[in-house]
C-alpha cells in the first residue's frame, strides 16, 4: 500500500443560497477531485476497494464545534479537531468508500451540501492508494 496525502485546496466563494453549495465551486472541486483519482490509479489504487477517505472542514471554533455534534448523524466519523489560526479551527472527518469517480463525486457534493449547512469551508480530502 502505497499512502497519497491529497488534500485538495480549493478557493472559497460564497453560496448562492443557505444550504445550497455553490455549483462553480462543486465543478471545480469535481475537476481537481479527477486529477486526485488519476494519481491514485498511477499508484496502484484499485477504486472498488472499499477505505477511509478523510476530508477537512475549516471554519471558526463555534461552527466546527456545531459540526462536530452532528457529524455522525451524516455517515462520517470524527478523527480529529485542530486549531488552524487564531481564528479558526479544522475538523477533520472519515467514512469508508470505494474512489470510483462516482462515489468520489457523491463525497464532493456531500461536503459541500454540509459547507454550505454549517458555514464551515470543505478544505478536500485524502485517502491511501489501496490496492485490496
Amino acid at each position: 500500500m502505497h499512502y497519497l496525502g491529497f488534500l485538495l485546496m480549493l478557493q472559497q466563494t460564497p453560496a448562492f443560497m443557505p444550504h445550497m453549495p455553490d455549483p462553480r465551486r462543486v465543478e471545480k472541486g469535481l475537476a481537481a477531485d479527477s486529477e486526485v483519482l488519476r494519481s491514485l490509479r498511477e499508484n496502484g489504487g484499485e477504486p472498488n476497494v472499499l477505505r477511509p477517505v478523510d476530508v477537512r472542514f475549516v471554519g471558526t471554533a463555534a461552527r466546527v464545534a456545531k459540526l462536530k455534534k452532528q457529524i455522525s448523524s451524516l455517515g462520517w466519523r470524527v478523527v480529529q479537531r485542530v486549531p488552524v489560526d487564531a481564528d479558526s479551527e479544522a475538523l477533520d472527518v472519515q467514512r469508508d468508500q470505494t474512489t470510483d469517480s462516482a462515489a468520489i463525486r457523491r463525497l464532493t457534493e456531500a461536503a459541500r451540501e454540509i459547507e454550505a449547512r454549517f458555514g464551515v469551508r470543505y478544505d478536500g480530502w485524502g485517502t491511501v492508494a489501496t490496492k485490496r
